[in-house]
C-alpha cells in the first residue's frame, strides 16, 4: 500500500509544480486543483454480522490553461483520477486500483457568431497502472492498453455566468483510434485459425473493442459530442459534469452489423468544509456496447457504473 500511496500523492502534487501562468500576458488565464481523498473502515474478525475491513485512497488534480485572443481560442485541460481500495479477500492482489485515468483535451476555436464558435478538438486518454480482477494474476489493462484518441471538427457554444460555465461540442465528423501497445500473441492454429494467445504481460485487446484479441488498433470516422459543466451551487457545493459521446458512421466494431455507441458521464459534487479540506462524491457512468455480448453484464448490460464517497485533503486556486 506504500508504493500506491506514493504514486497517488506525486499525481495529486504535479499540477501543483505546474501551476504557474505559461505566460505573463494576460490573454492566458489558468486554474486548477488537486485533492487527496480517504475512506476506511474497520471490521472485527468476529464481528457478529460478518464483513471485512477495508481503506481506499483516491488522488485527483486538474489544469486548465486558455488562451483567447481577439477572436480565436485555444482551451487546454489536463486531468488525472487515480484511486486504490484494498482487498483483504483477495489471495493475488493487496489492493487495486478502482479509479484510474489520464486525460488530455486541447480545443482549437474560431469565433462564428455571438457564443458558437468553429472548432477543432483533440482527446487523449489511457491509465496509470494495471488493472486486475478479484483473484485473478492476469492483467487486463495498463499504460497505453489501451489508449483512445479522437479527433473532431464541428461547432463549440461557451457561455459563462456568475455561478455556472458550461460548454457544449457537436461534430458531424470525428476520427476515433483505440490503440493496444501490447496485445494478444498472434498464433494460428492446429486448424489453420488465426487466434490470439495469452502470455505474461498482454492484454487482451478485444475487450476493449477491438476485433480481435491480437490486434494492435481500430480507427473509425462517425459522429462525436462532449459537454461540460462547472455549477457553484451555493458556498458548500460546487457541481462538475462532463459527458463524451462517440458513435461510428458505418459498421466497424467487432461484431458484424454492430454500429456501436460509447457514452460517458462523470459527475464531481464537491463540498468544502473548509480551503484544504473537503468531501467528495464521485459517479461515472458508463455504455460501450462496442465489446460485444461476450462482456454484457446481467441485469446492467452494456452499462458500468462506479461511485465513491471520500473525505480528505483538497485545494483550489
Amino acid at each position: 500500500m506504500k508504493r500506491a500511496f506514493t504514486l497517488a500523492l506525486l499525481m495529486a502534487t504535479t499540477v501543483t509544480t505546474f501551476a504557474a501562468d505559461p505566460a505573463s500576458d494576460s490573454r492566458w488565464t489558468t486554474n486548477g486543483g488537486a485533492s487527496l481523498q480517504f475512506t476506511q473502515g474497520f471490521v472485527s474478525k468476529n464481528w457478529y454480522k460478518g464483513g471485512e475491513s477495508n481503506f481506499s485512497l483516491l488522488a485527483t488534480a486538474d489544469y486548465t490553461f486558455n488562451y483567447k485572443y481577439e477572436d480565436f481560442t485555444w482551451d487546454n485541460k489536463l486531468e488525472g483520477k487515480l484511486g486504490f481500495v484494498t482487498t483483504p479477500s483477495d489471495t493475488c492482489h493487496n489492493y487495486m486500483t478502482n479509479n484510474d485515468y489520464i486525460k488530455y483535451t486541447t480545443k482549437f476555436g474560431y469565433k462564428a457568431a455571438g457564443d458558437w464558435y468553429y472548432t477543432l478538438q483533440a482527446i487523449g486518454q489511457t491509465q496509470f497502472c494495471p488493472g486486475y480482477k478479484t483473484n485473478v494474476d492476469e492483467e487486463l489493462s495498463k499504460f497505453m492498453n489501451p489508449a483512445y484518441f479522437t479527433l473532431s471538427l464541428g461547432m463549440d457554444y461557451k457561455k459563462s455566468l456568475e455561478n455556472i460555465s458550461w460548454t457544449i461540442f457537436m461534430s458531424p465528423l470525428a476520427y476515433n483510434l483505440k490503440f493496444v501497445n501490447n496485445p494478444y500473441k498472434r498464433t494460428v492454429n492446429a486448424s489453420g485459425d488465426v487466434e490470439g494467445v495469452y502470455d505474461d504481460g498482454r492484454i487482451n485487446a478485444s475487450a476493449f473493442g477491438l476485433r480481435n484479441s491480437y490486434d494492435y488498433n481500430l480507427y473509425d470516422f462517425g459522429v462525436s459530442a462532449k459537454a461540460s459543466m462547472d455549477w457553484k451551487v451555493c458556498k458548500y457545493l460546487t457541481w462538475s459534469s462532463q459527458a463524451t459521446y462517440f458513435s461510428p458512421l458505418y459498421d466497424c466494431g467487432k461484431y458484424k452489423g454492430n454500429v456501436y455507441t460509447v457514452f460517458d458521464w462523470e459527475n464531481t459534487f464537491d463540498m468544502p468544509l473548509n480551503q484544504y479540506f473537503s468531501t467528495k462524491l464521485y459517479t461515472h457512468l458508463r455504455f460501450d456496447d462496442s465489446v460485444g455480448p461476450d462482456y454484457k453484464f446481467g441485469d446492467w448490460g452494456y452499462f458500468q457504473f462506479t461511485e465513491l464517497l471520500s473525505f480528505g485533503l483538497s485545494y483550489k486556486w
